[in-house]
């Protein structure tokens, strides 16, 4: 890890105006930290949208440094490990937290600062201050082998995640490029006459991953049968009820022990039918979120099978929360692959959330967007459970031409679907901020109706059930995602790569869209929008429109022919 030794000091000795003498410990030396964001000037906006190497750069030109991971842990919870800056207890309003609630989702494409100092209350007993919301801040660590991370979580991030414990940036579903500007991204500044050490940068990873590898001896009889055939564990690893789940293993060592017992890791479609039953819940606990059911929005990690609630009608335990699961399923993304460090390549799909996470990463079946990690990595909150025979993998019917529908639609499979997002018009910009009343009139204005989710689904997948719609590898670049176009939506027509085989285009990217839910009952949204990020606009991603900004929703038209055209 030489790359870190160019940090371990700065030129000079710089003024301590302003900044904080934090007392050290065993594993850390003493040091000084800024008060405030950088530039450290009370009542000033804090310098945002920087880059790692920026950030580096604006604390070297104080004869300053970034903060080691452990340094500003230190500096927010201080010795008696609080969870946030002023106390151990959330207190809404107390710092600049913007969305009540908060959304790790949230795709603000500007930053939401205030000058640092405008929340008095929202500082340490030393008195430094802005730690939490506000601004993310960049610090050195080897978080997946990359030189930095962020801290503290920015105005928008959900209260689940911001705070002194660094546990939202260092989820296994979570996706930082150091060499990119963040626009939430500040920092704040260090300084010690004492070198950073490479083992004082890595202590927050090995204290991190210091597990308990004991958790008991593995049961394989606790299973279920499947109703599309084979077995999955009831609990996850060990799958003894009352133990601890098995975390802090990689990809390879969690198939190497389901193997050892006969076994194999669950596929992610085969675990996503399984969560979701024979009647389609949302929650392994049922259809909606029950608070305290699943092992979820908790600050310390649950035992197999101790919430009771959080069971579903098979029979398996702790689908929702309790550790993410690794699956068996590959994600293919190249893009993705070469944009991180090489201790990261070999990505793969992970299922359920954790005890750490907030309610919408604990679904069944993911929204707005699927959680992938590195096969290579272990983390504090990722275990597995086991099954056994054939892997389930779903399938759609095939379909012929159909002659019936009208000009600018496409025939699949009974029904008709427009070839582009409404207006269904190349040149034109697709229709946004539609609620779903909105989109059912618009669609209904010109003889549709919305597209049911399945009918999405079978035109986006085709019968060979492909990850996106031109298919089963992700290429960057190709539709209208954010790593083509940035953030700017770009016109219908714009993205002609973007298309099934059959020449529907933008099915991905550009805008989300309303597709009526399976029970008929209401909207989901299908698709990804222009703001998600690369690799993420999979034909299966979704999301309720809470989870996104409305500004980035469309919609699409359908019909069949002989029972919607007159």
């Amino acid at each position: 890890m030489t790359w870190f030794f160019f940090v371990h000091l700065a030129q000079g000795v710089p003024d301590t105006s302003n900044m904080v003498q934090i007392s050290g410990t065993n594993d850390i030396p003493t040091f000084w930290v800024d008060q405030y964001e950088y530039p450290n000037q009370l009542g000033v906006l804090p310098t945002t949208g920087v880059s790692f190497e920026q950030a580096q750069s604006l604390c070297q030109a104080q004869d300053k440094r970034l903060c080691t991971a452990a340094e500003w842990r230190l500096t927010c919870s201080g010795l008696e490990q609080r969870r946030f800056p002023y106390g151990e207890a959330h207190q809404r309003g107390v710092c600049h937290q913007s969305v009540a609630g908060g959304s790790s989702h949230t795709a603000l494409m500007t930053a939401d600062v205030v000058p640092t100092g405008t929340y008095e209350a929202c500082q340490t007993p030393d008195g430094v201050m802005d730690l939490i919301g506000n601004l993310e801040e960049w610090v050195l660590d080897d978080w997946r082998g990359q030189q930095g991370m962020l801290e503290g979580g920015a105005a928008y991030t959900h209260d689940q995640y911001a705070d002194c414990t660094g546990r939202y940036s260092r989820m296994p579903d979570y996706r930082l490029s150091t060499d990119q500007a963040i626009f939430s991204a500040g920092t704040r500044c260090c300084w010690s006459d004492t070198p950073v050490t490479t083992e004082l940068i890595t202590l927050d990873r090995r204290n991190r991953l210091k597990q308990v590898t004991d958790v008991g001896q593995y049961n394989p009889e606790f299973e279920v049968e499947l109703p599309n055939g084979g077995w999955m564990d009831q609990y996850e690893y060990p799958n003894q009820p009352g133990q601890t789940p098995r975390v802090a293993v990689t990809w390879t060592e969690a198939n190497q022990l389901c193997a050892g017992h006969g076994k194999r890791l669950c596929g992610a479609y085969e675990w996503e039918q399984a969560c979701m039953s024979e009647d389609g819940r949302a929650f392994s606990s049922g259809q909606h979120y029950v608070k305290g059911a699943c092992a979820v929005e908790r600050l310390t990690p649950s035992r197999s099978g101790e919430h009771g609630g959080c069971v579903n009608p098979l029979g398996v335990f702790d689908m929702s929360g309790g550790v993410w699961e690794w699956t068996a399923t590959d994600f293919q993304a190249p893009f993705l692959e070469n944009g991180y460090p090489e201790s990261m390549t070999g990505l793969v799909e992970i299922r359920g959330g954790s005890w750490m996470v907030e309610p919408s990463k604990s679904l069944c079946r993911p929204d707005n967007g699927y959680p992938v990690t590195s096969k290579n990595m272990a983390f504090e909150d990722v275990g597995f459970r086991c099954c056994r025979g054939a892997e389930w993998v779903p399938t759609l019917e095939t379909w012929g031409a159909i002659n019936e529908c009208p000009n600018g639609m496409v025939g699949i499979g009974g029904f008709c679907m427009d070839r582009y997002e409404h207006p269904n018009q190349v040149g034109e910009y697709p229709t946004q901020q539609l609620t779903w009343e909105r989109a059912q009139e618009m669609c209904q204005q010109d003889g549709k109706r919305v597209c049911s989710e399945a009918e999405w689904t079978l035109a986006c997948e085709g019968p060979d059930v492909k990850g996106y719609p031109y298919g089963a590898i992700y290429e960057s670049q190709r539709c209208g995602t954010k790593d083509r176009m940035g953030t700017e939506l770009q016109r219908i027509g714009t993205h002609s790569r973007c298309s099934t085989p059959d020449g529907i285009e933008d099915l991905t990217g550009s805008v989300w869209e309303w597709t009526l839910t399976q029970g008929g009952q209401t909207g989901v949204l299908r698709g990804g929008g222009s703001v998600l990020s690369a690799g993420l606009g999979r034909c299966r991603s979704r999301a309720f429109v809470g989870d996104v900004d409305r500004v980035d929703v469309g919609v699409r038209c359908c019909l069949t022919p002989s029972a919607d055209i007159p």
